[in-house]
């Protein structure tokens, strides 16, 4: 039972939602912590299909985070070490052995706890299991931060409030309506589902812009459902979408498609890649290559994230090198202080051309990442 698939998982969780309100009205406000390790846990052994992996994950990087991450003293090393079975599932190395559903968030999310992990201050081992294994961000996000989570978790009670359980409902009924509404409707009456190679080229053009709104409908539709229900339990976690197509450039669609991932690998990733790359001598002279190379990897390296079949691969290249043009772009815009593309053109009008151009730049990626035309 995956969050937010079925309507099991809907009785689970209103039973969840119900059981947390409860137990607010009886005063138990120091035992939230434990509540959700209780429930969580519960859920994980009667309603996963993935226990036994599930749970050693847990095991194996709560000790390697509290105990060994320090003696290994090198954080790309731990990171890899974390890393392990979700690339062990990805190169397709007997994935039954290390697969359960949600681990590359919870891999991410393991690798956040590690990197910025004190030995002064000992891993909580309810904290961690309940960050690590959130059961309404399990599946696919959106992705938050220990600290954040585990100091939003010691007030959990406090923060059920008229506002919060309003703006949950909200986000939990906007969630239904665009993953079991929008994106079914686009899934059946729009998307076409014959194999690619019997399409004409009309029907590959309809796709291309079918493709990305089913996508998004979905992917929103879910990260809507899992903000709307942390929100009804007293856990604020990120948002993950923001009207990406309205987006005028790479930078700024990033900021408002899968936020949540986008902001990890800017912290997790791209700063500590460009810092490196800082440090070669061969590059000191040549900041725009540095920033260049760091915005590629960092793209290509969010679409292999999904796997490393071509249509995932070739995404992330095209992300790259969007992001890598626009980049040079503007800093050749700030070189010689003026828009060396538009001129003096109404900026409102250009505003509507890089939506425009943007939103068409989008649709064929992310018809690419689809792997409908491999």
């Amino acid at each position: 039972m995956l969050p937010f698939t079925d309507i099991d998982f809907f009785l689970f969780a209103a039973i969840y939602v119900a059981l947390i309100w409860c137990l607010k009205l009886l005063g138990l406000n120091k035992h939230y912590s434990i509540l959700t390790f209780i429930i969580t846990l519960f859920y994980i052994v009667f309603y996963f299909k993935f226990t036994i992996v599930t749970l050693l994950y847990f095991a194996v990087t709560f000790i390697y985070i509290q105990f060994l991450s320090s003696k290994v003293n090198h954080k790309l090393i731990s990171a890899l070490i974390l890393a392990l079975p979700m690339i062990l599932v990805k190169v397709h190395f007997n994935p039954s052995l290390f697969y359960f559903a949600g681990l590359s968030f919870v891999t991410f999310r393991a690798i956040q706890t590690c990197i910025d992990y004190k030995k002064e201050v000992p891993l909580n081992f309810i904290h961690y299991f309940n960050f690590l294994y959130f059961i309404p961000s399990l599946y696919i996000g959106p992705l938050d931060r220990y600290k954040r989570f585990t100091e939003n978790s010691e007030q959990g009670f406090e923060s059920i409030n008229n506002e919060n359980i309003t703006h949950g409902l909200q986000e939990l009924l906007k969630g239904i309506l665009y993953k079991f509404i929008l994106a079914e409707f686009i899934s059946r009456y729009w998307l076409n589902h014959d194999s690619f190679d019997t399409l004409s080229k009309l029907q590959v053009v309809n796709d291309i812009y079918a493709y990305p709104l089913y996508l998004f409908f979905d992917f929103a539709g879910y990260s809507s459902m899992a903000v709307g229900m942390a929100y009804l339990i007293g856990i604020k976690i990120p948002f993950n979408f923001n009207k990406p197509f309205i987006a005028i450039n790479p930078p700024d669609f990033w900021q408002r498609w899968h936020a949540s991932l986008t902001n990890w690998l800017t912290d997790y990733y791209f700063k500590p890649l460009y810092q490196w790359l800082s440090q070669r001598k061969k590059l000191k002279k040549y900041p725009l290559t540095k920033q260049n190379i760091a915005i590629f990897l960092t793209l290509f390296m969010m679409g292999a994230w999904n796997g490393f079949e071509p249509n995932f691969i070739w995404s992330g290249i095209v992300y790259g090198i969007y992001s890598v043009i626009h980049n040079t772009y503007a800093i050749e815009c700030r070189k010689k202080d003026k828009d060396i593309i538009f001129g003096s053109l109404n900026p409102l009008i250009v505003k509507y051309i890089s939506i425009f151009i943007m939103f068409n730049l989008v649709c064929l990626a992310l018809y690419i990442f689809s792997g409908r035309s491999f």
